[in-house]
């Protein structure tokens, strides 16, 4: 059984790790749009206010970590462009190089994620404003 999880941040990852428990056998591939898949929410603004230097100290796991400890295969950078339910499929862009391809799945979830909420308030336009989300918006 191949499962495909789009969106590796948080809920996906969540969903891979509790299916990754309950079957020993599935592939499972996440594929996540940005570089980062597991990273420390809290520490953002640590990060932001100085106390955390190191953005790596950020980072909770790597590909590499997630295939050791739960046999998961994540791809990064990889961003879902169309999903076709009768084929059972997905077409996959790599973020970095631009090359796509298909990749068939038995199950699909999806944990797209979100956006920061911008309330309708004057200023927020300025450039001096930015939401604070992601290891991106940090480093921002």
């Amino acid at each position: 059984m191949r499962v495909v999880v789009v969106g590796g941040v948080a809920g996906g990852m969540s969903a891979a790790a509790r299916l990754r428990r309950r079957d020993e056998g599935a592939e499972i591939i996440v594929l996540e749009r940005s570089k980062y898949v597991s990273f420390a929410n809290c520490g953002l603004p640590y990060y932001v206010g100085g106390e955390i230097e190191d953005p790596a100290k950020l980072l909770l796991h790597t590909p590499q970590t997630l295939k050791a400890a739960l046999n998961l295969d994540v791809r990064i950078n990889s961003e879902v462009t169309a999903i076709n339910p009768g084929a059972h499929s997905v077409q996959v862009t790599d973020t970095e190089t631009g090359e796509a391809y298909t990749l068939t799945y038995d199950h699909l979830i999806l944990s797209p994620g979100a956006v920061a909420a911008r309330p309708p308030a004057d200023g927020l336009d300025s450039p001096r404003v930015h939401t604070l989300r992601t290891v991106d918006d940090a480093l921002a």
